[in-house]
């Protein structure tokens, strides 16, 4: 594999509602990668987030009272399709997903400001880019999935790697939604660009933000098309136990599944307006069934 130094991904700032880059048309390359850093938000604080992804899946202890461990127990029973803990064979890791209307029953009340705060970056995040696409803006929530407003589906999910699991680290898959929002402290993410992978390692003090599924479909006639790239996490090997687990989590913008709110994913053509492709609801399903099945991959 031929590597990339992280010096060749850009680097944003988000200011008052803009994103800043630090290099010349830093935009552009950013919308043709897929992938770009921006910095942390002053006083948004990670330590619940980090908490929670070390502990989640630890069993709960009897007279323990750290709310942090104990929600294996949590899954697509009480809180329906795709949410909960997730333990699969084909990848190390073990996954806790959670939609926002979810977030005051189950969280911590530490986790759920965080969750909020990481909701409303990844939301305006959106909007800064929205603002340089060929997309006028009275399309925006129609041809958005109501992503940017509380009817659209934003979902925190967390993951632990286990080392000790012979497998691969996590399947190669595109996300499905707008944009997403990663926490991510050790390597192993990487990247396809044209047949070769390339790391993104983390740069502390910045999230790794990328664009889904959707955000392509939509501009992809455009004259400002936004790439969706496939990405994966590679097998962790097993480490000296004074080593932490590598964990991450991410902030998940994704159109409302409410039909009656968004039928689909539209592509939008400048000449002739916005053109209904799929249903989101199937899309979602296909894409996920795909990414966590052992000979296929969560591409479409």
């Amino acid at each position: 594999m031929r590597t990339a130094s992280r010096q060749g991904w850009q680097l944003a700032e988000l200011q008052h509602d803009s994103l800043v880059f630090t290099a010349e048309d830093g935009l552009r390359h950013a919308l043709k990668d897929g992938f770009f850093y921006v910095k942390q938000p002053a006083g948004m604080g990670l330590s619940a987030g980090d908490r929670f992804a070390r502990s989640f899946y630890l069993p709960a202890e009897k007279g323990d009272a750290d709310c942090y461990r104990g929600y294996q127990q949590w899954t697509t029973n009480q809180l329906g399709p795709h949410q909960g803990y997730f333990c699969r064979d084909a990848d190390q890791t073990e996954q806790f997903f959670l939609e926002s209307a979810w977030w005051d029953r189950v969280y911590p009340a530490a986790l759920i400001r965080q969750a909020e705060a990481m909701r409303d970056f990844a939301i305006s995040i959106q909007r800064a880019v929205l603002t340089h696409l060929d997309l006028p803006r009275e399309l925006w929530q129609e041809a958005t999935g109501h992503s940017l407003t509380p009817q659209g589906t934003h979902t925190l999910t967390f993951n632990h790697f286990r080392p000790e699991v012979a497998a691969r680290g996590l399947n190669i898959h595109k996300d499905s939604g707008w944009v997403t929002v990663l926490r991510s402290t050790e390597p192993g993410l990487e990247v396809d660009r044209d047949g070769d992978w390339y790391p993104i390692d983390p740069i502390p003090g910045t999230f790794i933000v990328n664009f889904g599924c959707a955000m392509e479909i939509l501009t992809r006639s455009t004259t400002t098309p936004v790439a969706a790239v496939a990405h994966r996490v590679v097998r962790q090997a097993c480490h000296d136990e004074a080593k932490p687990d590598r964990f991450s989590y991410a902030l998940f913008v994704d159109s409302s599944l409410d039909n009656s709110v968004c039928p689909g994913l539209f592509t939008y053509e400048p000449a002739t307006g916005l053109r209904l492709e799929t249903s989101f609801e199937t899309f979602l399903d296909d894409i996920l069934d795909n990414t966590y099945q052992q000979d296929t991959t969560g591409l479409y």
